[in-house]
């Protein structure tokens, strides 16, 4: 949502970004210090020889955590005798490079782009184990309540433009951005539709185009094109009643987005507008292919719980209903309860937020625990995981670090060029 908010709010800086401050020049040094955050993490990355071993048997054992958990050239510490921790901080080198490596503790994050991740496995039973992982990315001065501003912001500004005005506004008003963007991505369709009560319907369609990728990022197109390609998926946001608030479906490597507006706030998307309440219901649909299978789910059931107010503000996505698996022939005698085991007791969950304090670095956050049963099945799932994470091979990698850092360049350099004009205005 907040990539989607940055392409088409970005129609108007000079009534969004300044949002982050409340002087021109204190917007400035907040925005600039948000891209500066991700243009540092994804630049040039070097992983220290420990933790990139560490990072391959994690990613190829993440569904089987068996295999790792007694592997000491995995973790850093060993709190008890059921409980694994690895601890990995990210900064900024003297080479400029930006260097991963692994730590008995945690050291503090102190300028824009410093990470810290911190995973624990913890082994529940003779074949259950609890995932609980969280990585920090500190982004400068600004707030979480200038974050939370900016992307409401950012979504409403296209309520009163035509698609010819939002087009010429965002190609003049962040040209970088807009050029960096056009190596991979179209936007085929971008369409405000006014209607009764004063709301408009925004609908966009942003297409992957691998021609425009492969000449500046090889790799990447090519791994995007085997596993998105053929991807097919549906999001689809309501509130407790079932009323819709915001879709996305995405297959044929295009993903179109729905939402609608009134007065510049988020509201039902059809019917009588209603605000969005801080509780929401996702409805998942998701099937890719991966080597010749096609694997996936739909009607995953999440809860979603949206904190926006004091000094830490996002969201938290819990699952405690099993969806329905799409999964091939050759599974059917398999035993599915491990299936369930992720979605039980406490559920799966996912959050993301912005949490600031004085006199630090502003952090951006996701938290994500799990709940694995090792089966047949679940091997199964976690080899063709493992495959499609071997095909994210250190030349795809180090292509998706430079095109997140030339996006965030981009983005930077953009706003240091209308910073001016907020001064004027």
């Amino acid at each position: 949502m907040a990539t989607t908010a940055l392409i088409v709010g970005s129609t108007s800086c000079s009534d969004t970004f300044i949002a982050a401050g409340t002087t021109p020049a204190q917007a400035e040094a907040r925005v600039d210090g948000l891209f500066e955050g991700f243009a540092a993490r994804f630049n040039t990355v070097e992983l220290a020889p420990k933790y990139a071993a560490a990072r391959i048997r994690l990613a190829q054992s993440a569904l089987v955590p068996s295999r790792i958990f007694n592997d000491s050239s995995v973790w850093e510490a060993q709190p008890t005798a059921k409980e694994r921790q690895l601890f990995v901080n990210g900064f900024t080198a003297s080479n400029g490079h930006y260097r991963l490596e692994s730590h008995p503790t945690l050291g503090p994050t102190q300028r824009p782009g410093d990470t810290r991740h911190a995973i624990l496995l913890e082994q529940t039973g003779s074949n259950s184990f609890h995932w609980d992982t969280s990585v920090e990315l500190s982004i400068g001065s600004i707030t979480a309540e200038n974050v939370s501003v900016l992307i409401s912001r950012l979504l409403a500004a296209p309520q009163t433009r035509s698609e010819a005005e939002i087009r010429q506004d965002y190609r003049s008003s962040i040209p970088r951005t807009t050029a960096m963007m056009s190596r991979g991505f179209s936007i085929d369709t971008l369409r405000v539709t006014p209607g009764g009560s004063g709301t408009a319907g925004v609908l966009l369609t942003l297409t992957f185009r691998p021609d425009l990728m492969k000449p500046v990022y090889p790799a990447l197109s090519g791994y995007l094109d085997k596993y998105l390609g053929p991807a097919k998926y549906h999001f689809a946001f309501a509130d407790k009643s079932g009323t819709p608030l915001f879709e996305v479906v995405g297959r044929d490597r295009s993903m179109t987005i729905r939402y609608r507006l009134e007065q510049g706030k988020l509201t039902t998307l059809a019917g009588p507008p209603k605000p969005w309440p801080d509780t929401l219901q996702l409805t998942s649909d998701l099937t890719l292919k991966v080597r010749l299978f096609t694997i996936g789910f739909h009607s995953l059931l999440t809860d979603v719980a949206i904190g926006n107010e004091g000094h830490d503000r996002g969201f938290a996505f819990t699952s405690k209903n099993e969806p329905k698996w799409d999964l091939p022939f050759i599974t059917e005698r398999l035993i599915r309860s491990p299936l369930r085991h992720p979605f039980e007791g406490e559920g799966a969950g996912f959050r993301i937020a912005v949490r600031d304090s004085a006199g630090a670095q502003s952090i951006l956050g996701r938290h994500v625990r799990l709940n694995v049963q090792e089966s047949a099945i679940m091997r199964f799932i976690g080899g063709l995981a493992s495959h499609a994470m071997g095909d994210l091979d250190a030349k795809v990698e180090a292509d998706e670090d430079r095109f997140i850092r030339d996006l965030f360049t981009a983005l930077q350099a953009d706003v240091r060029a209308q910073a001016p004009k907020w001064k004027k205005d």
